[in-house]
């Protein structure tokens, strides 16, 4: 449980025993933990380098436990720090994807550029990504957002997750975590993971997308309105940009399957995170439903609560509050609006 801080399993388990004897010398410990002097000592060493533990003054051979309090406490504080600033990362890494894909979509709409090609209507959409699907050799990744899939789109993955499945592709998938509530979906999903693939979920996606190999990838041309069609890029660094921004949200998503995450260092979960940041982005109660897959009443129910929690009576006064509360990762308030019609 103490790896995200930067201690291996081993040197967790040191630190675990002297917890219980804060005082010692390395035979000892090495005896008590029933392993060798050299791997005990191993794990000693890394709790040296965190300044966990210091040998004595007075007997350069006994081993301190350092009080938690002076020593692990602050190592987690640090850590949340990092974690805060990867967070910032991650939203500014998604409205620069979000601007790139909208320019470039208008670029190829305009110029009828040759490494995309754009697809309009449900047929030539799955069409085409059969044909993709088809194509991949190694790794196929991908985002599912928006609501609660249909059967009918369930059924039509269905076969074309088998193949890939079968060939030993590498399948990764990103969900919601509010997806995953649909029993349809869950039960899609579950079927995924016994075939091999590998599917986390998140609070809130960027948008739908799909990328085979390192060769294209499938994306919305307007990731608020599907029926609007799907761009098929084959662009080497558009697609790079899309495999860097899948393994960027990779990394902060969670093993479908596993506890859903309590409340972070600020009290929120991540679901409630990410209504607070979207809303700081801007984005009308609409656009924040449908990122987080849920419904806009949901939505504002969510809103709502947090605003009771902030004891605040508008938009306004909550962005004032979260920002004081540290619910926010810059200084943006959570609307510009102290007041809208979608909030009501």
């Amino acid at each position: 449980m103490l790896r995200p801080l930067g201690l291996s399993a081993d040197a967790e388990q040191v630190y675990r025993c002297l917890v219980q004897q804060p005082r010692t010398e390395l035979p000892p410990l090495a005896e008590r933990l029933g392993w060798s002097l050299a791997r005990t000592e191993a794990g000693v060493e890394d709790l040296l380098e965190l300044a966990l533990v210091r040998y004595s003054w007075e007997n350069p051979r006994e081993l301190h436990l350092v009080s938690p309090e002076a020593s692990l406490v602050p190592l987690l504080t640090q850590h949340e720090l990092v974690l805060l600033d990867r967070q910032k990362e991650v939203v500014a890494s998604r409205v620069a994807i979000e601007q790139i894909l909208a320019e470039y979509g208008d670029r190829v709409a305009s110029s009828g550029y040759a490494d995309a090609e754009r697809l309009v209507g449900v047929d030539n959409v799955r069409l085409r990504l059969e044909a993709l699907i088809s194509e991949v050799e190694f790794d196929l990744m991908g985002f599912s957002d928006g609501g609660p899939q249909s059967a009918e789109s369930l059924e039509a993955a269905r076969p074309l997750d088998q193949a890939l499945l079968s060939r030993g592709v590498r399948m990764r998938v990103v969900y919601l975590e509010s997806l995953v509530n649909d029993g349809p979906t869950a039960r899609y999903v579950d079927w995924l993971s016994e075939r091999g693939a590998q599917v986390r979920t998140v609070a809130t996606l960027p948008l739908r997308m799909i990328v085979a190999d390192r060769k294209a990838a499938l994306v919305p041309m307007d990731a608020t309105d599907s029926s609007q069609g799907a761009l098929l890029i084959r662009d080497a660094g558009v697609v790079a940009a899309l495999r860097a921004l899948f393994e960027v949200i990779w990394e902060q998503s969670r093993i479908f399957g596993t506890c859903r995450p309590g409340r972070d260092a600020v009290g929120l979960t991540s679901q409630e995170r990410a209504v607070v940041q979207l809303l700081a982005e801007g984005h009308t109660d609409e656009v924040v439903a449908r990122r987080l897959g849920v419904s806009v009443r949901t939505c504002r129910r969510l809103m709502a609560d947090l605003m009771v929690r902030l004891d605040a009576r508008s938009r306004f006064q909550a962005g004032v509050a979260a920002t004081r509360a540290g619910w926010l990762l810059d200084d943006d308030p959570l609307l510009s609006d102290p007041v809208s019609s979608d909030s009501a």
